[in-house]
């Protein structure tokens, strides 16, 4: 039996490793066929090395071209199929930077490295380089939105007091101040968080801080609340105006403030009077202000919850009053009291009637509109001097006036 299998094998022995390497032959003729070397392009993203070489020199870069990188790959198709951009590395090494404005980019290959073929066409990054600067800025803490009803921020503090930012000079230098601010909505107590820090210009509006490194990136900012009422704040005034003059308007600027303390004293707190003594007319010639302390006029336990809105203007407008003449319809006269039987009329079809008032008050009269009337008691058949009364408000200031009646 053993021989028999040892002739099977040994027997034709020539004819049969040709064979065995016509097999292997067609298998390969076959594969090749089948599974041709063909090109396909990938992307991938670029990892930039050896930032030190820019930065080191006082200078930025910025990527102008976008951080992706296509190129072309000659693999089987069966390797191809198999790949994608994540299995590619794209290296721009800084050191290797070209006038200032292009970097090489190197791809490799991380799978199938020895099976992929890269084409040695170079790639580049293009970038832009610019002087960079730090800049050192106080921290102001700050808070957004608003607190519960009754409730107001007393204090914010950071326990970050200062960051220092690197970047581009024209950004940098763009930076009026860096804000940690605390969102304090609802709230009815004191809040505490950690913040991202914003940087904002002159006008309030936010930078760009996509090229810019912070030294610190977030600050703890602490709110404190207290119980707040807002109260409007009444101005009364001593003395008296000399002739000619009125007294247009006297207020407190602002109209209204925010106090503090605790619920029982806030609820004794209506408003606040600031006393006649403060705003004496007399002897005054014309509008003036001045200010004052309102906290001086609270009760102890509450006090205005901003300092600086304690400090309030006091406006007094003073104005002159001036004479107009007005030349009134006498058909808008009526004649009152006059005898049964009698009849009167005037001897004028109008009258001029000098009215004191203040300008803005002269300027709603219309003459032709302007009613009143003249008192006829005792009167008798004749040609009379009766004085006329005019029909206005308290405002106006009407002269002594007399026309002709004429009695029958």
């Amino acid at each position: 039996m053993k021989n028999r299998l040892k002739n099977i094998f040994l027997n034709n022995i020539g004819l049969k490793i040709l064979a065995i390497l016509f097999a292997i032959g067609l298998w390969f003729l076959v594969m090749n066929f089948n599974d041709p070397t063909q090109t396909k392009t990938f992307t991938t993203n670029v990892e930039v090395v050896n930032q030190e070489a820019i930065l080191e020199q006082g200078k930025y870069y910025e990527i102008l071209s976008g951080n992706t990188v296509t190129f072309r790959v000659s693999a089987k198709r069966s390797v191809l199929e198999q790949l994608t951009g994540d299995d590619f590395t794209a290296i721009a090494d800084m050191e290797y930077i070209e006038n200032n404005s292009r970097v090489p980019v190197t791809v490799y290959a991380n799978k199938y490295s020895d099976l992929v073929t890269i084409p040695t066409k170079t790639y580049y990054m293009e970038v832009s380089i610019g002087k960079a600067v730090s800049n050192q800025f106080t921290i102001t803490p700050t808070t957004s939105g608003k607190p519960a009803e009754g409730y107001g921020v007393e204090s914010v503090t950071s326990d970050t007091k200062t960051v220092t930012v690197y970047g581009p000079e024209d950004v940098v230098s763009s930076i009026a101040s860096v804000e940690a601010i605390l969102p304090v909505d609802n709230a009815n107590d004191d809040v505490v968080a950690e913040v991202a820090l914003t940087a904002v210009d002159k006008n309030g509006d936010q930078v760009d801080t996509t090229k810019l490194d912070f030294s610190k990136d977030k600050a703890k900012v602490t709110a404190r609340l207290v119980m707040t009422k807002t109260v409007p704040i009444k101005v009364n005034t001593s003395g008296n105006l000399a002739d000619g003059l009125t007294l247009s308007a006297v207020y407190a600027e602002p109209l209204f403030v925010v106090i503090k303390g605790e619920s029982r004293a806030l609820n004794r707190v209506s408003e606040i009077e600031v006393p006649d003594s403060v705003v004496n007319l007399s002897n005054k010639t014309g509008s003036f202000e001045t200010t004052v302390d309102i906290n001086q006029y609270l009760p102890v336990g509450v006090t205005v919850l901003n300092a600086a809105d304690a400090t309030v203007k006091i406006k007094v407008d003073i104005t002159n009053k001036t004479t107009k003449t007005f030349k009134i319809p006498t058909d808008n006269l009526t004649i009152n009291n006059l005898a049964t039987g009698l009849k009167g009329k005037f001897d004028d079809s109008t009258v001029d009637v000098d009215i004191v008032a203040l300008p803005a008050d002269l300027a709603k009269l219309d003459e032709k509109t302007i009613s009143g009337y003249v008192d006829a008691s005792g009167l008798s058949r004749g040609t009379h001097s009766v004085v006329v009364m005019l029909n206005l408000d308290g405002e106006y200031q009407v002269k002594t006036t007399t026309t002709k009646l004429i009695i029958n």
